[in-house]
């Protein structure tokens, strides 16, 4: 069974659930950012968003340091490349830290 890390843009930390509950097998664990143009059309200060995804960035290149499999994709949506991802790396089981915004909450 592959297993999969699903990092969203307000969850940027190593002690993160969804990270820690794989970080013995990091070395073989795809994890994903996605970030998308969706996520400026919802009602976010512009500034924000740039700090964001600026955040996620960095945060992702660390996890690459740390030994991580990190796949970084800029879209249009989170669906279509979260799917496409799934299937490249034949994920069975997605982690993925609760959501805190509803937007979020209802696209898992």
């Amino acid at each position: 069974m592959k297993t999969g890390v699903w990092v969203l843009g307000d969850q940027l930390w190593a002690g993160q659930s969804a990270l820690q509950s794989c970080i013995l097998d990091r070395d073989q664990m795809p994890v994903l950012f996605v970030e998308s143009l969706q996520h400026g059309q919802l009602p976010y200060h512009l500034q924000k968003l740039v700090l964001v995804w600026s955040a996620m960035r960095h945060f992702a290149e660390e996890l690459r340091q740390d030994g991580w499999s990190v796949t970084y994709v800029q879209a249009e949506d989170f669906k279509t490349p979260l799917l496409e991802w799934i299937d490249q790396y034949q994920i069975i089981e997605l982690r993925i830290m609760s959501p805190v915004d509803r937007p979020f909450m209802e696209l898992v």
